[in-house]
């Protein structure tokens, strides 16, 4: 699509005339009590004019609200000869600030530094950043985005990134118009389908269009600081609401998720029980002097020689198990297969301390109290919701002090829910601790944490909830 801002905008007479404030309505399940609402703009004032609403409802939400501002907007008048693009960038930094303040006092950003217009080569930076605030992200989570075809390229740019982190991640994915309604006509039938957020009480649509008067008001009287939005492109957003196409991933849990070729914790029993019937050793780990040579690293980095009570979680047929407890007074092996368990059963030691359990993690848990927990080569297998959860149970059954070993291999995982960075950002946000070792290796990632919770044991009190 290509327009300039120049060019006559449709008025917003046709857009209401048409339906645009007829809309079926957004559903309060948006900022949801207790979840994450993550808003991605791709300059500053797109997230005033595209979920200006959205903001001052997560006001009266228990919700943690974050704003992810892309660029500073530094190339919006490239003819000025009154304003350097440093001389932008510091005023529409201001200006978004404010807008900030205005909208939601309590909602936290952060600024990210791309160049203005170029954000589209840099989409696998996008993900990861995207992904990392997801990392801290805590309950149900809705990411908010510029429309995926808004004719913007940063503004599509942005917009997929987001339908492609919400897929992954099974997120409500929102995203917001902007140069749509300059552009478009109604009859484009795309937006039939999108949902009306209206205004709450209070919301001064007006004082917030004031925050930008680098972009509702010349620079200048001097050719090439011409306002950026005309009188009649800003309608478009005092029609007393946010519009948005609304995309549920949150809905592809368990069996739907299953359907579509993602499997999850629901799914690991069946799915690892047929791996083990297939192959008494499917990943060579008694043999591969990959494995052999990565337990040993493990093993060589722990922090402590001895521990009282170990918990491995998806354990395999037990190889590592067995390792472990020859640093371990007692070792609690777990995994969703039965199959891989009787395998474990069939090569455990004469004088073995580890005990075997069949238990689909988060939903089972053994017991025990641990001082030293492994997770290795087991959170991809995990939505991020049930990891957030894992993490939970982990909390709730480890001494005031213990270690947690994350070990995970950094290739592509397919049809599971999570890659080796996902797993491990997410566990080190819960717990905000520094790492004790990280091992460095192309093929995996080994962190090793020392955690010492808070008095009353828990992580939120220490800052760091993760979720879904």
């Amino acid at each position: 699509m290509s327009f300039s801002h120049l060019d006559e905008s449709t008025s917003e007479e046709a857009w209401v005339q048409a339906g645009a404030l007829d809309l079926p309505l957004l559903t309060d399940d948006v900022c949801a009590e207790g979840g994450s609402v993550l808003v991605l703009a791709a300059h500053p004032d797109d997230e005033a004019f595209g979920a200006a609403s959205l903001l001052s409802h997560a006001r009266a939400c228990d919700a943690d609200v974050r704003v992810l501002l892309f660029t500073a907007g530094e190339k919006s008048h490239p003819h000025s000869t009154t304003h350097t693009r440093d001389r932008l960038k510091q005023v529409r930094l201001q200006e978004f600030d404010a807008a900030l303040s205005t909208l939601g006092p309590s909602v936290t950003s952060r600024f990210l530094e791309f160049e203005d217009g170029n954000l589209a080569e840099h989409s696998d930076q996008i993900l990861q950043e995207i992904v990392s605030e997801l990392s801290a992200a805590q309950g149900p989570v809705s990411i908010v985005a510029p429309y995926s075809r808004d004719g913007h390229a940063d503004h599509e740019a942005l917009g997929q990134a987001a339908l492609a982190v919400g897929r992954r991640s099974r997120a409500m994915v929102l995203e917001y118009p902007i140069w749509y309604w300059h552009w478009a006509t109604p009859e484009d039938s795309q937006w039939r389908s999108w949902r009306f957020l209206p205004d709450p009480e209070g919301l001064d649509r007006q004082e917030v269009f004031e925050c930008y008067p680098s972009q509702t008001l010349p620079l200048s009287d001097q050719t090439g600081d011409e306002a950026i939005l005309s009188r009649a492109q800003l309608e478009h957003f005092n029609r007393g609401g946010d519009t948005f196409k609304v995309t549920d991933f949150s809905a592809d849990k368990s069996e739907t998720a299953a359907e579509a070729g993602v499997n999850d914790a629901h799914t690991a029993s069946r799915v690892f029980d047929g791996v083990h019937i297939d192959r008494s050793d499917p990943w060579a780990v008694r043999d591969s002097a990959y494995e052999i040579s990565k337990r040993a690293t493990l093993l060589a980095h722990l922090p402590q020689t001895s521990f009282a009570h170990t918990l491995e979680i998806g354990c395999s047929i037990g190889v590592l198990s067995e390792e472990l407890a020859e640093v371990s007074e007692r070792v609690t092996a777990v995994d969703a297969s039965s199959q891989a368990l009787t395998i474990a059963e069939r090569h455990r030691l004469d004088n073995s301390r580890v005990s075997y359990i069949r238990a689909t993690v988060p939903f089972e848990w053994p017991e025990g109290l641990f001082d030293c927990v492994v997770l290795s080569e087991t959170g991809f297998y995990l939505s991020r919701t049930q990891l957030h959860q894992t993490l939970q149970r982990i909390n709730v059954s480890t001494t005031h002090s213990f270690v947690l070993v994350l070990c995970h291999w950094k290739g592509e995982i397919r049809d599971w829910p999570l890659n080796a960075d996902e797993v491990h950002d997410s566990c080190l946000s819960f717990w905000p601790h520094h790492r004790v070792e990280f091992h460095a290796d192309a093929k995996y990632r080994l962190d090793i944490l020392t955690v010492t919770k808070p008095p009353n044991g828990s992580a939120a009190a220490a800052g760091g909830d993760t979720d879904d």
